[in-house]
């Protein structure tokens, strides 16, 4: 067996990960690092739960799996305490496997739905690898290849509300991050979201948000969702749903989950009862912790402390926050993680994203702003500490 059987389609970090407890992760030299980057905005509530651990340790011996072929109480119970965590008009869910499945059958539903076959999403926007979500993202080492099978999608610039007007009666529906992640964190205003809100239900196209990043708390809420007064039709939600455990969730309103058909969705994995399990585990220690209330002082503390350094701009709230440094974020990275943080970057290449489980302490955020005070300095950054050396209070 070779070092090549994992075929390497991702660039990756010069280091190994042996195991994590909360917000802190070991490497297999023993050294620790805060990880701001949550495995991509997953690990929502910390690394390693116990809870979530239990959860899918008492499940899989009652019943690993079965397919959707038969109801199942846990789903039932994972799909009420969903919506009714997500509030605004979710009254239905389709579970899936991750956030790309979820966007797919989002923008499904709205062409069987108006029968247009046209969609809608913004510049800069990330939606996923299937062909639906792909047509949706601006990617062009992605689309280019594939663009003869993607579907036709109408552009519009995050927050340009003159551009509203391209959104016509041919479009099926538009997807929209409401703070586009890989684009830099860009956030949508609450003008342009009630703009987006109106023009849909003027020319009868569904209005869907892509909140695979933003939700389950991240932004000091459930989700996205219900803020500003506008109620999508749907919303999509995967990454932080089960706390790493592989879930993905579209969640529509009363009225366009009367118009669902037998048939018309599908998933063979969706909705199994360790993804259950792990979900309901997750919601469990959101809503017991307080983590959006948490996520959101979390903001509050990065907007406070880390305008600092090589730092001109922080940008984002709650959990998703972008680090704007116009000398470039990559070699800051490089540094922070010498120093032992893991950040992340973006396609915007002045800004470095924080992505952070929402049980984040304010030391962790206190150590990044020295930190990044050190590399303006000019100091040497520290050397991530050894395991054996650091305790932590867990939150």
């Amino acid at each position: 067996m070779t070092a090549f059987a994992h075929v390497a389609t991702y660039a990756q970090l010069p280091l190994r990960i042996l195991r994590g407890s909360d917000c802190r992760l070991t490497a297999d030299d023993g050294r620790e690092y805060w990880d701001f980057y949550g495995g991509h905005a997953v690990c929502i509530a910390g690394h390693s739960r116990p809870e979530i651990r239990d959860a899918l340790a008492a499940q899989a011996d009652a019943l690993a799996f079965y397919s959707n072929v038969l109801p199942l109480e846990i789903r039932d119970r994972a799909a009420e305490r969903l919506t009714r965590f997500a509030g605004a008009g979710m009254e239905g869910v389709f579970f899936c496997n991750s956030g790309a499945e979820a966007n797919e059958n989002a923008l499904k539903l709205a062409i069987q739905r108006t029968g247009r076959t046209r969609i809608a999403a913004l510049t800069g926007g990330w939606h996923g690898r299937t062909l639906l979500a792909l047509s949706a993202t601006t990617d062009a080492k992605l689309t280019g290849p594939l663009s003869p099978l993607l579907c036709d999608c109408v552009r519009v610039t995050p927050n340009a509300m003159d551009e509203l007007e391209r959104i016509d009666d041919s479009v099926a529906a538009v997807l929209v991050e409401p703070i586009l992640s890989i684009a830099g964190i860009v956030e949508l205003s609450p003008e342009f979201l009630q703009g987006l809100r109106a023009r849909c239900t003027a020319v009868g196209a569904l209005l869907i948000y892509d909140e695979i990043q933003t939700g389950m708390g991240r932004l000091g809420r459930p989700f996205v969702a219900g803020a500003h007064g506008v109620r999508p039709d749907m919303l999509t939600s995967a990454k932080g749903l089960a706390n790493g455990f592989p879930a993905g969730a579209l969640l529509m309103s009363g009225e366009v989950a009367a118009s669902v058909k037998l048939g018309d969705l599908g998933s063979t994995f969706g909705g199994g009862p360790l993804a259950c399990a792990a979900m309901l585990a997750t919601l469990e220690i959101i809503e017991r912790e307080r983590l959006c209330d948490r996520a959101a002082q979390i903001g509050t503390g990065c907007r406070e402390r880390l305008c600092v350094g090589p730092v001109a701009e922080v940008l984002g709230r709650g959990c998703l926050i972008g680090l704007r440094i116009p000398t470039g974020a990559k070699p800051v990275q490089e540094a922070l993680l010498r120093s032992g943080f893991i950040t992340g970057t973006s396609a915007d290449p002045t800004i470095l994203r924080l992505m952070p489980p929402l049980t984040l302490p304010q030391a962790a955020i206190d150590e990044l702003a020295a930190a990044l005070t050190s590399l303006v300095r000019g100091a040497a950054p520290e050397t991530a500490p050894r395991a054996a050396a650091v305790t932590r209070e867990r939150l």
